[in-house]
């Protein structure tokens, strides 16, 4: 890689940013050896990424992409994969049905299989039921991590997804999907336009934060665009940690709720104020069942008892089975580029160059 050619991501991992730490110290002088200023500047910008993340409710190990290009933080990001979508009020939407099913028949017409990440839960049962009204059965191929979607929705296995190509993932949920050659779409970004807080307190603190979370109505309003805005290109990438592919095609990246009119409508109902706020860890059934109505309403079009009853899943947990153990799990993917270039192991110093760095 020529040294002064700028690299953009779209995907930055917590290998890929402890990688560069461990580069820039060069304790055993091993690799290029920086001057004083460009180790205080690293210093710096690791700092203020590390605050921004806590400021937008993410874990320390995430990393952020302001969809405006506005923002810098500490690596080269690209938002080129997915328009600009402003924060402003938009007049004359469809219905959000409307949106859904033209979401579905722009996914068919682009003519390739579909990898659909299915959990049974509201965002990825909505997902399935929009595709299967406009797609071919061929044309659609249901990842499960393992059987607890059946388990968790039987009808809709009854109903659509056991007439359809599925499988199970087998402990390796984040490798399965085939972005090189097949779409890949999962229901991430439901959760960030349509009412989650995300991690409001940090993970890792306890349930009684979550919930006074949920009441804090203003608050979480306030807060929601800043977040959105530096998230929202950041959520279905964590399902490809560990693909074994050493390209993708970033064409195939095709995240359901990841389009425009879709997040024009959510935009829409935070400035009318319309929201209903829930945490993805301890909301109570109650709450959640008062949130996402939009998806509610739309999947009772098929299953009024699932649409109106269903709680909170979540698709990762047991189904990768490195994050069983107690170790830190060593994923393929350690970066990709916004031409969808794999870095992993192999090729990961072609990638230590400042030309990777905001710096």
């Amino acid at each position: 890689m020529s040294g002064n050619i700028m690299t953009k991501f779209v995907y930055v991992s917590n290998d890929y940013r402890e990688a560069w730490k461990t580069y820039v110290h060069n304790f055993e002088g091993m690799w290029e050896e920086f001057d004083k200023d460009f180790e205080i500047d690293f210093l710096y910008k690791l700092q203020e990424e590390e605050h921004s993340l806590k400021e937008n409710t993410r874990p320390s190990s995430w990393y952020l992409n302001d969809k405006l290009g506005e923002n810098e933080f500490l690596f080269n990001m690209s938002t080129y994969h997915y328009p600009h979508v402003p924060y402003e009020y938009t007049d004359n939407l469809p219905s959000f049905e409307d949106i859904m099913m033209e979401r579905a028949i722009e996914m068919r017409d682009m003519g390739k299989e579909i990898d659909v990440l299915y959990s049974g839960g509201l965002d990825s049962v909505a997902i399935v039921y929009a595709l299967r009204e406009v797609c071919p059965p061929d044309q659609l191929h249901i990842i499960m991590g393992d059987e607890t979607p059946i388990h968790i929705y039987p009808d809709g296995y009854k109903k659509m997804v056991g007439f359809l190509h599925y499988e199970f993932a087998m402990g390796d949920l984040y490798g399965i999907s085939r972005p090189d050659t097949n779409l890949y779409t999962t229901g991430c970004e439901a959760d960030r336009l349509f009412g989650s807080t995300g991690y409001p307190y940090g993970r890792h603190h306890n349930k009684e934060l979550y919930t006074k979370d949920d009441t804090e109505w203003e608050y979480n309003q306030n807060r929601w665009w800043g977040i959105t805005r530096h998230t929202l290109l950041t959520q279905s990438f964590r399902l490809l940690q560990n693909i074994s592919v050493d390209k993708m095609d970033m064409n195939n990246y095709q995240p359901f709720f990841l389009s425009p009119n879709i997040e024009k409508y959510a935009i829409n109902m935070h400035m009318d104020k319309k929201m209903v706020w829930h945490t993805n860890f301890f909301s109570d059934k109650e709450q959640f069942l008062k949130s996402k109505m939009c998806i509610r309403d739309f999947i009772a079009k098929w299953d009024k008892d699932y649409a109106y009853s269903m709680g909170k899943t979540n698709m990762e947990v047991g189904v990768q089975y490195e994050n069983t153990l107690p170790i830190h799990p060593n994923f393929n993917v350690l970066a990709i580029t916004e031409n969808g270039t794999i870095v992993n192991r192999k090729n990961i110093m072609d990638y230590m160059n400042r030309e990777c760095l905001t710096i």
